[in-house]
C-alpha cells in the first residue's frame, strides 16, 4: 500500500512455521530506540508496548571508597557531539571537565578510578589527570564548573570556600518552603515540580528563591562570593528538543536574579547548570550582588532539581596547593552494565558497580574503535588521540599515592578529576548518530563540522590510528 494518505497496517502478521514461541523479538521504534521482547507465545495478538527508559546519558566514573567501587557522579555531558538544540543548531561541545571526587580510598598504594560507558552512546576520551588539592583544615574546595549556555566555557580554578552562607528562608514557585530540602545534600529536591510529560527533560516554569536576610552585609567586602547549586538535571535528548520546537517551546537554562530597589533585576541570563547527575555548579557572583541584597532566585524550565544552595565565601588568593599527577596505567577492557538502584526510593537512580548485567539491547554504532589492553598514551595529553570506548566498556586508571607527596600540616586533601573527553549519542536526531566518525577534534569550529575542517592528519595520529583505531565493528 502507498500514497500520500496511505500506511502500514499497526498489526505485523509474523509467520512462525512449526514454532510455538519467537524466542527473541526485536524491535526499533521510530524514535530510533531499540527494544527487545523474549519468549513470547505465538498463536495470538500481542500488544508491545515502547520502554520508557533512558538510552543514553555520559560516562559514568567509579572509584574506590574504601569499601566498594562507589558511583560518583557522570561526566563528559558538556562535550556532548552533535546534541541538536533546535532545528539546524547543534550545541558547541566543551571537552574539559573538572569533577570533585568526594571520597576516594587507595589500594595498595595507589588510588583507581574506573571510567564506563554503560548506555547506547559511545565515549572519545582524549587526557585524564588526577588532582590533588591541599586546603587549610575546615575550608572546602570545588572547582569551577557548570553546563554553560549563555556563558563563556567556565576557566579552570579552585574555590576555596572559608565560610557558608545559607539562606535564612527558601520557598519555590509554588509559595512552598522549600528550606530544609536546600540545607543539606540528602537527596530531597527543590526545582522542578511539574515536569512536562510529552518532553523529558522539560517542566513548567519554576524557581526556588533564597533569603539570606542581612548576612552578605556582614561579610568582608575583599571575599570572593560564590553561587553552589549542588543537585541533577534530567537531560532531554536530540529529538525530545525537535519534538519541543515543533510546540513552539526551548528549553531555558537558570537565570538568576537579585530582588533590588523594588524589583527584580536579572544578574545571568540562562548562564548553565550542573551537567548531569551529582553535579555542582559554581557561579562567581562577585561584582554583582551587593551587600545589600537579601534575595536571589534561580529561574528555569528544565527538570532541575537542587539539592543543596548557597554561597560560598571565598579566599580570592587562598592559600592552597595544588599537584597534577598523570596514570601510571590506563587499560580499555569490557566489563558490562551496572544496574541502577535507589539507596532511598528517591531519583535519580544511581548504579551499582557490584551488580553488572553482562549483555543489554543497545545499537552500536559502526566504525574503528580503540583495541583493548594498554592505553596509557593515548590519556597523557590532550592531543586528539583518543580512546574510542562503546558501551559496557571500561577505561581503568591507576595513580600512585607516592606521586602526590605528603599532606601538609594543618591541611586536608580533596581530589578532582580533570577529564578531557567527548561523547556521542544514537538518537534519532543526533548529528551522525550511526557512526563513530567523524572524529572530534580541540580545534573543530563545531560539531558536525563542515567540509572544510577536517580531523588532524599528522605523523603523530597516522601512527595512533595504525596502532590503536583498529578494533571494527560493524553497528547493528
Amino acid at each position: 500500500m502507498a500514497g500520500p494518505v496511505a500506511a502500514s497496517p499497526l498489526r505485523v502478521h509474523a509467520g512462525l512455521g512449526q514454532n510455538p514461541v519467537v524466542d527473541w523479538l526485536r524491535v526499533i521504534w521510530p524514535d530510533a530506540a531499540l527494544q527487545g521482547e523474549a519468549e513470547m507465545a505465538g498463536d495470538q495478538v500481542v500488544a508491545v508496548d515502547e520502554l520508557n527508559r533512558r538510552p543514553s546519558s555520559c560516562p559514568f566514573l567509579f572509584v574506590w571508597d574504601g569499601h566498594q567501587f562507589a558511583f560518583v557522579a557522570d561526566f563528559g555531558g558538556v562535550g556532548g557531539l552533535g546534541y541538536l538544540v533546535a532545528p539546524g543548531q547543534y550545541a558547541r561541545p566543551d571537552s574539559t571537565e573538572y569533577l570533585r571526587i568526594p571520597k576516594i580510598q587507595p589500594i595498595d598504594g595507589q588510588y583507581i578510578l574506573n571510567a564506563m560507558t554503560p548506555l547506547e552512546e559511545i565515549t572519545y576520551f582524549d587526557e585524564a589527570k588526577l588532582i590533588a588539592v591541599d586546603h587549610p583544615q575546615g575550608t572546602q574546595v570545588h572547582p569551577n564548573e557548570m553546563m554553560a549556555i549563555q556563558a563563556p566555557p567556565p576557566e579552570f580554578k579552585i574555590f576555596c570556600v572559608q565560610q557558608t552562607i545559607n539562606p535564612r528562608k527558601a520557598v519555590d514557585h509554588l509559595k512552598h518552603d522549600v528550606t530544609d530540602q536546600i540545607l543539606r545534600a540528602d537527596r530531597r529536591y527543590a526545582g522542578a515540580t511539574a515536569p512536562d510529560p510529552r518532553f523529558i527533560g522539560y517542566a513548567k516554569p519554576h524557581f526556588v528563591q533564597l533569603d539570606f536576610g542581612d548576612q552578605l552585609s556582614k561579610l568582608d567586602d575583599k571575599m570572593q562570593l560564590v553561587l553552589f547549586l549542588e543537585g541533577w538535571v534530567e537531560y532531554g535528548y536530540s529529538s525530545t528538543n525537535f519534538a519541543a520546537s515543533q510546540a513552539q517551546l526551548s528549553l531555558k537554562a537558570p537565570s538568576i536574579d537579585v530582588w533590588r530597589d523594588g524589583r527584580w533585576v536579572e544578574l545571568f541570563h540562562e548562564v548553565g547548570y550542573p551537567a548531569g547527575l551529582n553535579h555542582t555548579m559554581t557561579l562567581d557572583l562577585s561584582g554583582k550582588v551587593l551587600p545589600r541584597d537579601h534575595k536571589i532566585r534561580v529561574s528555569s524550565n528544565m527538570e532541575l532539581y537542587c539539592d543543596r544552595m548557597y554561597i560560598g565565601a571565598c579566599d580570592p588568593t587562598p592559600p592552597i596547593h595544588i599537584k597534577e599527577v598523570a596514570a601510571v596505567h590506563a587499560d580499555l577492557h569490557f566489563r558490562g552494565y551496572p544496574r541502577e538502584y535507589s539507596p532511598d526510593g528517591r531519583q535519580p537512580n544511581l548504579y551499582d558497580y557490584g551488580n553488572m548485567d553482562r549483555s543489554v539491547s543497545w545499537k552500536l554504532m559502526s566504525g574503528h574503535y580503540i583495541r583493548f589492553g594498554d592505553v596509557l598514551p593515548l590519556v597523557e595529553t590532550t592531543d586528539d588521540c583518543f580512546v574510542i570506548m562503546g558501551h559496557g566498556e571500561e577505561l581503568t586508571l591507576r595513580f600512585n599515592v607516592v606521586d602526590f607527596g605528603p599532606i601538609p600540616q594543618g591541611y586536608e586533601r580533596t581530589f578532582v578529576l580533570k577529564a578531557d573527553s567527548y561523547c556521542k549519542d544514537m538518537d534519532l536526531y543526533t548529528a551522525t548518530p550511526d557512526t563513530v566518525a567523524p572524529l572530534p577534534f580541540h580545534e573543530m569550529s563545531g560539531y558536525p563540522y563542515g567540509p572544510e575542517e577536517h580531523y588532524p592528519d599528522t605523523a603523530k595520529t597516522r601512527v595512533y590510528r595504525k596502532t590503536y583505531n583498529t578494533r571494527i565493528i560493524r553497528g547493528r
